[in-house]
């Protein structure tokens, strides 16, 4: 058993947001296993892209923000859960007064797999 205090862990700032790994693969005993909690600040977005073997599910835990996966662009809000397949673009735009937590279980992943788009 591991139990994740996610107060305890730091933001990390990334391309656009900020993360915190509440769960490694090493953690888990599961390679390209990843749990972690991302934040998109108020006003700010995370491009597009897509992963060619990592697949995403996306669990919404605070906040109002347009998720697009594919040619799908929905305002997504807590309870939300979204899944992304390997290969179809996805990003986020948040032009709210309120940062967009949510919770993304990464399945498959490799460290080189995030394409951006142009």
């Amino acid at each position: 058993m591991r139990i994740v205090n996610e107060d305890q862990l730091e933001w990390k700032l990334a391309d656009g947001y900020y993360r915190k790994v509440l769960l490694s693969d090493k953690d888990l005993e599961s390679p390209g296993n990843v749990v972690q909690l991302l934040k998109v600040e108020a006003g700010s977005r995370i491009r597009p892209h897509h992963h060619q073997k990592t697949t995403e599910i996306f669990y919404v835990l605070k906040g109002k923000a347009i998720l697009f996966v594919g040619n799908d662009q929905s305002l997504r809000r807590p309870g939300d859960f979204i899944a992304c397949n390997p290969n179809e673009t996805h990003g986020i735009i948040n032009d709210s007064n309120d940062d967009f937590v949510l919770v993304v279980f990464k399945l498959n992943a490799t460290k080189d797999d995030m394409i951006w788009e142009k």
